[in-house]
């Protein structure tokens, strides 16, 4: 990626935060969050096998929070907050600018990878976590019924 089209990331000297708001910031999780949890638990039951937190071979530093490597499908749960989910994204007050530009520069990785996996065959589902659980489990299994029945196509015509 040309260096003009990447995304502007502001720099760490630019953050100004107390020692309060570092700690809570360190403890927001990576994976295993509750709606992720919940996602997994529901797939799970309804017989779906996956990946968590794997990354995707050829995609540059992706890691899909489960992935489905034999039919083609990532599924990401996004944070309403990291991922700039217009209608419960707030800024935080202090130091708004590092924020808006961070959150947007998070958007740009996120459509980046969709990009990337679709480039790469893959198909890409993502949920937002105050989706209700019934409805992420739906959205996800009808891509994997999709991507199911037609791997079961491609087979039958060899």
């Amino acid at each position: 990626m040309p260096p003009s089209s990447r995304p502007v990331r502001p720099s760490s000297d630019e953050f100004d935060s107390d020692a309060a708001t570092r700690l809570r910031m360190s403890r927001i999780r990576r994976r295993d969050t509750k709606p992720e949890w919940l996602l997994r638990r529901a797939l799970h039951a309804r017989g779906w096998r996956y990946f968590v937190d794997r990354p995707v071979r050829g995609v540059s530093r992706c890691r899909p929070d489960l992935l489905f490597p034999r039919l083609q499908v990532a599924v990401f749960v996004d944070g309403c907050f990291w991922h700039f989910c217009p209608p419960h994204t707030h800024l935080p007050r202090a130091n708004a600018t590092y924020w808006h530009a961070k959150l947007l520069a998070n958007r740009q990785r996120d459509a980046r990878h969709d990009a990337e996996l679709t480039r790469a065959g893959w198909r890409v589902v993502r949920v937002w976590e105050h989706d209700p659980a019934g409805v992420a489990l739906a959205a996800v299994e009808a891509v994997l019924v999709t991507a199911r029945e037609a791997r079961a196509r491609t087979r039958t015509r060899r």
